[in-house]
This record gives structure tokens, sequence and C-alpha cells, in this order.
């Protein structure tokens, strides 16, 4: 793939994905799709290596994170290596900032 049609791969699955609320942080509402959700296990490790490659790196309460945004949403993961990741996670752009910003 190239970087356009990477881009283009992420903007057409990451929104499309099935989304569960994290009850456990409602003080800091976001949401996750799990691994096991996806019916295609490639295409989830896919745009997990595709957040990591093209996205942006930000602190969030003292640990940084890489996010892609697409629309209204960043999207992230935790850090594990690709094929160990389980989730991809999800927030409103601006909902809440980075106590170290």
């Amino acid at each position: 793939m190239n970087r356009i049609n990477d881009i283009q791969f992420l903007t057409d699955k990451l929104p499309k994905a099935d989304y569960k609320f994290a009850k456990s942080m409602a003080d800091m509402p976001h949401s996750y799709s799990l691994k096991d959700n996806w019916l295609n296990k490639e295409n989830f490790f896919l745009c997990v290596e595709l957040i990591r490659t093209h996205g942006y790196q930000e602190e969030f309460l003292g640990k940084t994170y890489t996010y892609f945004d697409v629309g209204d949403y960043k999207y992230w993961t935790m850090g594990a290596p690709v094929k160990e990741t389980i989730l991809i996670n999800r927030a409103e752009i601006d909902r809440y900032k980075s106590k170290d910003r």
C-alpha cells in the first residue's frame, strides 16, 4: 500500500468497526473495538499498524500514545506489539485534553 491508500483504508475501516463504551472509565469517555469482533482479523492488525505508521504522538496523563484522527474521532492502541494488540480505542476529538498540555 502507499500512504494515500493507507489513509483511505483507515478512514474506511475504523469508523465501521463495532465499538463498545468503556464503562469502567466513564470519567474518561471513550469506546473500544475488540479484535475478536472483527470478521477479518488481518484488517484489524493492518489498522493497528497503519495507526502507528501514519498517526501522531500526543501525551495523555503522562504517557505518550500514537493517535490517528478520522472525522470527529481519534483512534489509538495501548502500544503492545501489533500481533498482541486486542483492541483499538476511540474518543471524540477534544472531548478531554491531556493534563500535560
